[in-house]
């Protein structure tokens, strides 16, 4: 099967590019997504526990929404705006409510007694964690494509023109924003903001990582993760997609066309970075850092120093997730709806489970001896793990 890949939608910024030249046959690539080989010795089985439906398809480009944990239960929202809560263990739903009259883009998060979610018109709306009840709805400056995040005081959110907001938790009321000066042209997505201790933290399109003190807005510090090459703007996009994975005083993020960082989380110093273009979520485990690239090559890095320990090129253009950890497995979902674990020693293949023909995008969430995946279509799947 042939099909353009792209690595997403871009957003043009300045009336004064040509849209058609975004779409010509020089930067419209089309690609081969290699075939799946079939399995020697597989030695991990995936079985389905349950599965739900959250309703419409995602538009192009939004179906990165990734389902989250918080106690017993597992929430998840779907593009049309069904909201669940579901016991992680039963598959039953605790609740469920339908928001009328919305796209969802951005979600899904909860804390401090809230569901917390974004939309394509600009909204963030709070519901009650215990019965999905609406506690309120803010309005910010543009389209909500990542999760917002929050401490269970503040919110913070990061919307499409490159502008961070942070939302008193209790009512939505606007405590401070900042902007960032965004290149002429983006990919159509945005790094979802972290809170850590008394920062906020956060990637931008022009390639930059940026802390601010939670409690006002005041910068803290600016890292420059990638820097713009290239003589048009399509060559020049360097774009943090990535959430900023912290793991003890370092953060790690990856950029489009660019690197993947490692940075002090204190001051921003650089610690290492390598050259590798993703906009892909990362992930951690036993000391490496695990990678998604824009030609869906799975990479594993050494924490410490960016080295290479391995790298797997058999799903080469099958658009895959923001790889998970999964027991001593990577765990990746891809474009025909296929699960995809290896090992986090050599990158080996060591199991796969179809889990329907929709395209899984959203990063997969680990609980123990179980991952949970949603699809594009909004389909909602609980899938335990037995090894041979």
């Amino acid at each position: 099967m042939e099909r353009c890949f792209r690595a997403l939608a871009v957003v043009l910024l300045v009336s004064g590019l040509s849209a058609c030249s975004l779409f010509s046959s020089e930067e419209e690539v089309v690609k081969t997504p290699k075939a799946l080989k079939p399995l020697q010795g597989e030695v991990v089985t995936l079985t389905k526990v349950w599965s739900k439906s959250l309703g419409d398809k995602a538009e192009e480009g939004h179906g990165n929404l990734r389902p989250t944990i918080e106690g017993d239960a597992i929430y998840a929202v779907g593009a049309a705006g069904t909201v669940i809560a579901v016991d992680r263990k039963t598959g039953k739903d605790i609740w469920r409510r339908k928001l009328e009259n919305i796209r969802v883009s951005g979600g899904l998060t909860v804390r401090g007694g809230r569901v917390l979610l974004g939309t394509l018109n600009g909204d963030v709306i709070a519901l009650s964690q215990k019965d999905g009840s609406e506690l309120w709805r803010a309005r910010v400056s543009s389209e909500v494509l990542s999760a917002p995040a929050s401490d269970g005081f503040t919110v913070l959110v990061k919307s499409i023109d490159d502008k961070l907001t942070a939302l008193d938790a209790e009512n939505g009321k606007v405590l401070w924003t900042q902007s960032a000066l965004q290149p002429a042209l983006t990919l159509r997505g945005a790094s979802a903001p972290v809170i850590e201790g008394e920062a906020a933290l956060a990637g931008y399109a022009g390639g930059e990582v940026k802390a601010f003190r939670l409690e006002s807005g005041v910068p803290l510090w600016e890292a420059r993760v990638a820097t713009p090459k290239g003589s048009s703007e399509l060559e020049r996009m360097v774009d943090i997609d990535t959430t900023p994975l912290i793991v003890g005083d370092t953060m790690f993020v990856a950029s489009y066309q660019g690197n993947v960082a490692a940075l002090d989380l204190y001051r921003g110093r650089l610690k290492w970075s390598k050259e590798m273009s993703s906009y892909r979520s990362l992930a951690e485990g036993f000391g490496s850092l695990y990678v998604t690239d824009q030609d869906s090559y799975v990479s594993s890095l050494d924490q410490r120093t960016g080295a290479s320990s391995w790298q797997q090129k058999d799903l080469e253009y099958r658009d895959l997730s923001a790889p998970a950890t999964f027991g001593n497995y990577v765990v990746v979902g891809d474009y025909e709806g296929y699960i995809h674990l290896l090992s986090q020693v050599d990158g080996s293949m060591v199991g796969r489970y179809h889990v329907g023909s929709s395209a899984i995008e959203a990063q997969p969430v680990v609980d123990g001896d179980r991952v949970y995946i949603q699809t594009v279509n909004g389909k909602l799947v609980a899938l335990s793990m037995k090894k041979q």
